[in-house]
């Protein structure tokens, strides 16, 4: 006779109900297709001038992170709602960034490799405050510190900051990404124009 799993233990076998994060929301400002490789090219020189080991973010997961919302165990609807709704609420203009300096963040094993940003990071941080405002008008959760920058790759090592040949885009929307972790797999959730 085959034995069955009580239905808790069977939900857990598949990952249902488990306390492990899978996916991860957040809102994010991408570069334009164009900027986008000529970044990638970026990383790809950097990584093999410095002898760095990580390997470069693909192309189309570029971004500017501007909240992260949080990692779930299965996304719950009714925030995904919420934070829609508070998007459509955000009032901005178009504004130009220029990304000119690269360097390493500190963290836990994995270093992120980062483009940072002088000008336009003050415009950045403009949509990101208006987008915190617009949040918490919903109830969700908003992180008040922002340092604009874009993850390039991962590595052991830690870099200094270093000029780059600046890297300038118009940005024109914002989005929102559920990503699904360790999966290197993002789904676009929203997206809300500019101006």
């Amino acid at each position: 006779m085959k034995k069955f799993l009580p239905s808790d233990q069977a939900q857990l076998s598949l990952g249902i109900g488990s306390d492990i994060p899978t996916e991860r929301l957040f809102f994010a400002v991408l570069p334009d297709p164009l900027t986008a490789e000529r970044i990638s090219e970026l990383a790809e020189g950097l990584r093999d001038e410095h002898g760095l080991e990580g390997r470069p973010l693909d192309t189309e997961r570029l971004h500017v992170t501007l909240h992260h919302i949080g990692d779930y165990a299965g996304l719950p609807p009714s925030l995904l709602a919420r934070v829609r709704q508070a998007a459509s609420r955000v009032q901005a203009p178009e504004f130009e960034v220029c990304f000119d300096q690269v360097g390493s963040f500190a963290g836990n094993h994995q270093n992120p490799f980062v483009l940072q940003s002088e000008y336009g990071a003050e415009l950045l941080g403009d949509l990101h405050a208006e987008l915190a405002r617009c949040l918490q008008s919903v109830g969700a959760k908003a992180n008040p510190r922002f340092t604009p920058h874009m993850t390039l790759l991962y590595d052991r090592r830690r870099m200094p900051v270093q000029p780059v040949q600046p890297l300038r885009w118009f940005v024109r929307e914002f989005v929102l990404i559920r990503s699904f972790l360790g999966q290197s797999r993002y789904q676009l959730e929203g997206r809300w124009q500019l101006g």
